[in-house]
């Protein structure tokens, strides 16, 4: 039998393949499999994929594309092969592509906001000071300390500058180098909320001229990335720019329709149908799309796999961290003096909130459903907070009717709009209650509301998707405090968090997690999100707020495990720690009297 390693140095057409060398030493290692019966690959493959493999936008097409030429030249001498060689080559294609899949959800809204990120820190003259050498300490700068410190993290998550115990400094990398000197300025007047403007040109409706200006210029320069070799994942100066045209690009698609109609046609649109009557902007924006692995071909424009994952996933996350447009437009102010009363809104982003949170919901849905079987548990009211759209209880609804009493709360006028617009389309409940103005933070309003209608609070069943990190300048107490409130009404909480992960674990995972996309946006709004459980100090000397877990404990409530749901891990591979938190979890909490009523423990 052959080695597998020297079978494929050896292949004839080994040097014309882009990235394969790269992607040698990872297909070519041992893999395992968990519990559940999903591969993985081992830590140093991992670590030379994230690094040394260029996995982003249209590298990721180029890696998938390698792929599939190694996978059938092995398909090909399998005779000559051990079975165990080729079982661990074949596990390994199939965490790459899941890898490759991941990337091309979260890289985008990470490259949108580096390119504002490195403007903003420009325009208040850091940008030179980088370059210089120096090393910036955020309250040594005369910068507003927790905001400099916030964007100067998030490009040390990105692999363009480095920690260290007195300050950030640029990367000794010319690619980081790069994206301070040739990223071109922003006009003054640019506004960051492309993906409105872009909505209309794919809805159908008239743009003034200013407007397919605006767009024309957005689509102007598309820079394609040449370079395939790395040493790190820090992003080219072509990819952040790649990734700030193509993120708006997709939500205007999402908006407009053509996500949808793209997908129905088996994955082949012409690109007369992208923007009908004005092909200078439809062949810009095919440029964009197929420059980011998006589709292949001229006239028919066919989605790649990685186009058919971002069609169908990307809308959500990119929606999520788009809204935070105002926070962009601001960051220099922002920097200089604070934010000030700064404050987004959740009615830009509701709809991706829901597109976000609907398969979390289900799974919060079922557990509720296994819960009320195995323990006996009876409710008879059902309550959404940080309503949106009213996904969690359209879900209820449609599975149990009017059997229940519904309430539906939430802070933003926006959101209560929206959910209005749903009832009005029979997707929820006619005698549903929607409390208005009512913070999260403060359980009194909710309370209040449903006492004067006389609603009983007391095995009532409250459903939150990612709401409660909304808290503003949230403290381990006051968390606390905010939990309790809930518990000691009586309500059973399931709710779910994204877990907040520290930034030396959002280097290690490089674009396997949507983390530092959102956890930046968080923080520069002054939201607070937090890691399941506590997280010791790593290398970086991050203080980590309280878990969520712990949280839950002091405010009087009992998680139980079996119904709670852990989503995936931020690393595809075993940990040398053992340390591999979820990138998200559904928490299933009871009250402590409610616990011992029904004789269980966590």
């Amino acid at each position: 039998m052959y080695d597998l390693t020297r079978l494929l140095v050896s292949h004839s057409g080994i040097d014309t393949l882009p990235l394969a060398r790269a992607i040698l030493p990872v297909v070519t290692r041992q893999t395992g499999q968990s519990s559940a019966g999903f591969p993985f690959m081992d830590q140093l493959a991992y670590a030379h994929f994230r690094d040394r493999v260029p996995h982003v936008l249209g590298m990721g097409l180029s890696a998938w594309k390698t792929l599939e030429h190694l996978e059938s030249f092995v398909k090909g001498a399998r005779d000559e092969l051990s079975d165990d060689s080729v079982h661990h080559f074949d596990q390994s294609c199939r965490v790459i592509r899941q890898v490759i899949r991941t990337a091309s959800i979260t890289a985008p809204p990470s490259l949108w906001l580096a390119r504002y990120v490195i403007e903003g820190l420009r325009r208040v003259g850091l940008g030179d000071q980088l370059l210089s050498g120096a090393t910036l300490n955020p309250f040594e700068i005369g910068l507003t300390p927790g905001e400099s410190e916030t964007d100067l993290c998030f490009l040390t998550v990105l692999g363009i500058l480095d920690r260290h115990e007195k300050g950030f400094r640029l990367t000794p990398s010319l690619r980081a180098r790069r994206l301070f000197v040739d990223l071109p300025s922003l006009p003054v007047d640019h506004k960051a909320d492309l993906a409105a403007v872009w909505s209309m040109a794919f809805g159908g409706k008239t743009l003034t001229t200013l407007q397919r200006d605006q767009l024309l210029i957005a689509v102007e320069r598309v820079s394609v990335r040449k370079n395939q070799t790395q040493e790190t994942h820090c992003p080219t100066l072509e990819e952040v720019l790649l990734g700030h045209q193509l993120v708006p690009i997709v939500l205007g698609m999402q908006v407009g329709g053509v996500c949808g109609r793209w997908l129905e046609l088996d994955g082949a649109l012409s690109i007369q149908n992208l923007i009908p009557g004005d092909m200078e902007l439809s062949e810009r924006i095919s440029d964009v799309l197929r420059c980011s692995g998006i589709c292949e071909g001229e006239e028919a424009l066919v989605l790649t796999p990685i186009g058919q994952r971002v069609l169908e996933r990307g809308p959500g996350p990119f929606g999520i961290i788009e809204a935070y447009h105002p926070y962009m437009d601001a960051l220099s102010q922002i920097l200089e003096s604070g934010r000030g009363r700064l404050h987004l809104t959740r009615g830009s982003n509701v709809a991706a909130s829901q597109r976000a949170n609907r398969k979390s919901f289900r799974h919060a849905n079922a557990s509720l459903d296994a819960f009320c079987k195995e323990t006996g548990f009876e409710y008879s009211v059902y309550i959404e907070h940080a309503l949106g759209r009213g996904e969690a209880t359209r879900q209820r609804y449609e599975a149990c009717g009017d059997a229940l009493q519904y309430v539906g709360a939430d802070l933003e006028d926006e959101a209560i709009d929206a959910a209005l617009e749903e009832q009005a389309m029979g997707h929820l409940p006619d005698k549903m209650l929607f409390v208005r103005q009512a913070d999260i933070g403060q359980p009194e309003r909710l309370l209040q509301a449903m006492k004067a209608v006389e609603i009983d609070a007391r095995d009532a069943v409250m459903v939150v998707g990612n709401g409660f990190h909304e808290i503003r300048e949230q403290s381990d107490d006051g968390m606390v405090a905010v939990l309790a409130g809930y518990c000691q009404a009586g309500i059973v909480l399931l709710f779910t968090e994204e877990t907040a992960l520290s930034v030396q674990d959002q280097i290690d995972t490089g674009w396997n997690t949507y983390h530092p996309a959102f956890r930046y946006v968080h923080e520069k709004s002054g939201q607070g999100l937090r890691p399941a459980k506590h997280r010791p100090l790593d290398h970086q000397d991050e203080v980590m707020p309280v878990g969520w877990t712990e949280c839950a404990r002091r405010a009087g409530y009992v998680k139980l495990e079996a119904y709670s749901r852990r989503g995936r891990t931020i690393f595809p591979c075993p940990t040398a720690s053992g340390h591999n938190p979820s990138i998200s979890q559904n928490y299933f909490l009871v009250p402590v009297e409610l616990a011992t009523r029904l004789e269980i423990t966590g």
